[in-house]
């Protein structure tokens, strides 16, 4: 979470560092969050004063800056640079939940939410790699089974990924049950392909479920907000994208709208893989939307 007191609140460096703080330790972590805390002390200062505010060796404020997926400090203060630019570029529009309270007009509360929101969908796009993005597309399109797993919050996100997939004329299960999860995972094969949407990347039942479909032989994907991660570690191929905590809202509510933008990605994706059966497909769908419309 980014401490109150920073003065960058979105971005690459910000999402990529979400993505990483709760896996990494605590000399890494420590230089993180002193990043993240004076973010303009960072651009016009050294690697050594990062590392003497840290408490760390050199060495160790560079690794830190290379976990969370930059190449080394000056990556760092590059990143850091642009995001601080455009976030100058949009000051006025980006006020602080925090400053929500009960006399705060419901017309501010749904300005202020929304751009909040707008911005975890633009800072997936730092998070998400794009090779595995395009593993996963390919995978997906060409399968003959896709299973879609998601429990608790991330339940919503995955039936809704079950059912666009199947508008596109793919043969998609969603057992909305733990047991039925579990029983639909042991028929899955090679040409199965796993998606596991979860949030925190630790949730017991869509672990077991990754694992028993590892086992089967079927190709697993996961759409989470955190780079390491129980889940992430047994996938084929991990789409990272999260939100971080505003005020009142429950973190997993903004990166419930980051992973369903991810899953828009791989949508359009596999469409476009396949443009005659999607086409034929979403005729379809449109028939049957007529069909059910007054």
């Amino acid at each position: 979470m980014v401490p109150a007191e920073s003065s960058l609140v979105s971005g690459e460096f910000v999402a990529r560092a979400q993505a990483a703080l709760p896996s990494l330790g605590g000399t890494d972590k420590r230089v993180i969050e002193v990043i993240l805390s004076d973010p303009d002390a960072v651009v016009c200062g050294s690697v050594t004063e990062l590392a003497q505010k840290a408490n760390v060796a050199q060495s160790s404020a560079v690794r830190a800056c290379q976990r969370v997926g930059h190449r080394g400090y000056q990556d760092v203060k590059l990143a850091i640079t642009r995001d601080l630019a455009h976030q100058d570029q949009q000051e006025q529009e980006l006020a602080h939940e925090e400053g929500i309270d009960g006399r705060t007009p419901a017309g501010d509360i749904l300005d202020r939410i929304l751009r909040r929101s707008g911005r975890a969908l633009v800072d997936a796009a730092q998070t998400v790699d794009p090779e595995l993005l395009s593993l996963a597309i390919d995978r997906i399109a060409v399968a003959s089974r896709v299973l879609i797993v998601g429990n608790g919050t991330s339940a919503a996100p995955a039936r809704d990924a079950a059912h666009r997939l199947s508008v596109l004329g793919l043969v998609t299960i969603f057992p909305g049950d733990v047991m039925a999860q579990h029983l639909a995972v042991r028929h899955l094969d090679e040409d199965c392909v796993c998606l596991v949407v979860s949030h925190t990347g630790a949730s017991r039942e869509s672990l077991l479920a990754a694992e028993s479909a590892r086992a089967a032989g079927a190709f697993v994907v996961a759409i989470t907000s955190f780079t390491n991660s129980p889940l992430t570690r047994l996938v084929d191929a991990s789409l990272i994208a999260g939100g971080p905590e505003y005020g009142f809202r429950l973190e997993a509510m903004a990166s419930r709208l980051a992973h369903l933008g991810v899953f828009d990605a791989l949508f359009v994706g596999i469409a476009v893989r396949r443009p005659k059966a999607s086409a034929k497909a979403l005729d379809v769908m449109a028939d049957i939307t007529i069909e059910h419309s007054l």
